[in-house]
């Protein structure tokens, strides 16, 4: 499904649930992606399409440094500053050669939309997940979530994943495959869900977190979306209400 078809799907996405927090809370009370510069953005978008949706390439690369490029008369992969250029042939590298990495990204579906309906809330919701597989007879799910990242060791990486609440979208998740309209996940018996975090910068070292092994993690990831949920839910239901008496005023 093309990004701007599974963003335009009314259903609530885990990156909704961010934007919500910090209108709710602030921008200011915890890291935030509207201080993160454009361009690490692109570069983020970059590295999950070079892997996850190769044949997309040429539609991301066409936003690096948009400024200094003109679509018409020069082609999209020129518009890569030749740094970026070989920073992202590198993690592309690194990635490729790890035999995990190699294996899963071999016998995934990558890039899967899942939709399903949050059964404590009643609220429809979307994920879309990086890699997923699912064994043959379906009783084992994994689900691998690539991060590019500044953390130059296992424990900084670790320490991230709280941070940026990796916690919330890991249980999201699981959940939208254990609770996905199309039951295809009804008879799995196991959900493990991996997060794989890769150095932005040398040596390009590899980390893996798997969520589902920390005591504690995904309970409490499970906590925070479902509270969220309740006031996206709330928010909703009173601008139901108040729609009726806006529209007398008018």
């Amino acid at each position: 499904m093309p990004g701007d078809e599974y963003r335009s799907l009314l259903r609530v996405s885990n990156s909704d649930l961010t934007r919500l927090k910090e209108e709710h809370l602030g921008y200011w009370s915890s890291p935030s992606s509207r201080f993160i510069p454009e361009k690490t953005k692109v570069f983020g978008r970059a590295f999950h399409q070079h892997l996850l949706e190769p044949e997309t390439v040429g539609t991301v690369l066409s936003q690096f440094l948009p400024d200094m490029v003109d679509p018409l008369t020069q082609p999209a992969s020129d518009a890569l500053a030749p740094a970026q250029t070989e920073q992202l042939k590198k993690l592309m590298q690194t990635i490729r050669q790890d035999a995990f990495c190699k294996r899963y990204l071999r016998m995934s579906e990558r890039e899967r939309v899942v939709l399903f309906t949050e059964p404590t809330t009643g609220v429809a919701c979307k994920s879309r997940l990086d890699m997923v597989y699912t064994s043959q007879k379906r009783r084992n799910a994994l689900i691998i979530d690539l991060k590019t990242t500044s953390a130059r060791t296992q424990a900084q990486f670790l320490e991230s994943c709280y941070t940026y609440d990796y916690d919330r979208q890991a249980a999201f998740y699981v959940d939208s495959l254990r609770h996905a309209d199309s039951q295809e996940w009804d008879m799995t018996r196991q959900f493990r869900f991996v997060f794989i975090g890769i150095m932005k910068q040398r040596p390009y070292r590899l980390f893996a977190v798997e969520a589902t092994s920390i005591p504690g993690f995904m309970e409490y990831g499970r906590k925070k979306y479902r509270f969220w949920l309740r006031k996206w839910r709330e928010e909703q239901e009173t601008e139901t209400i108040a729609a009726p008496a806006l529209k007398m005023l008018a």
